[in-house]
C-alpha cells in the first residue's frame, strides 16, 4: 500500500504529464493528506550514549552517563528490544527513551532530533521497554514481602 507522500508525489506527475486537471489535483491532493503531522527524522542520527556529553545525559535521563549500563543490566533487561511490526532497539537505546519520557513528560515528536527515528516508532520501542521492565519486576510492587 503507497503512503500518502507517494499518491501525492504520483498525483503531481500526473498533473504535471496533463493526465489530470487542476481541480482534480486539488481534490486528490485533499483527499490524500495524512491527519498527522509529517515529522523529517532521516536528517538526525540513531542514538548513541557514548556522543552524548555528560551534563546532557544527567538533564536528559536523570542518572550519570556511566550509571545507564549497570541500570540496564540491574534491570535484567534484554540486549535488543524487537517490536511487534519488527523495528529492534538496542537495551540502551530502549532505557534511555523510557528514561527520557519519565524524566520529562514531552511528545514523542520532541524525542526525534535525540533518537532519530520515526514517533511510531519511539512509541512502539518505549512500550516494548515498559512492558519487559513490568513483566521482569510487577511481583516486587504486588508481593506482600518487603
Amino acid at each position: 500500500m503507497a503512503s500518502f507522500k507517494e499518491v501525492r508525489d504520483l498525483l503531481l506527475l500526473e498533473h504535471s504529464n496533463g493526465l489530470i486537471s487542476d481541480d482534480e489535483l486539488l481534490f486528490f491532493m485533499g483527499e490524500y493528506q495524512s491527519k498527522n503531522p509529517e515529522f523529517t527524522y532521516d536528517i538526525y542520527e540513531r542514538f548513541n550514549l557514548d556522543d552524548m556529553e555528560e551534563p546532557e545525559c544527567k538533564a536528559y535521563f536523570r542518572f550519570e552517563k556511566n550509571d545507564i549500563p549497570v541500570l540496564a543490566e540491574t534491570l535484567g533487561l534484554p540486549d535488543f528490544f524487537k517490536c511487534t511490526q519488527r523495528t529492534v532497539a538496542g537495551k540502551i537505546e530502549g532505557l534511555c527513551l523510557v528514561l527520557r519520557r519519565m524524566a520529562y513528560p514531552c511528545r514523542l515528536g520532541d524525542l526525534i532530533p535525540v533518537f532519530g527515528r520515526p514517533v511510531p516508532e519511539l512509541s512502539m520501542i518505549a512500550n516494548c521497554v515498559l512492558e519487559e521492565i513490568y513483566d521482569l519486576h510487577a511481583h516486587r510492587t504486588t508481593s506482600k514481602d518487603i
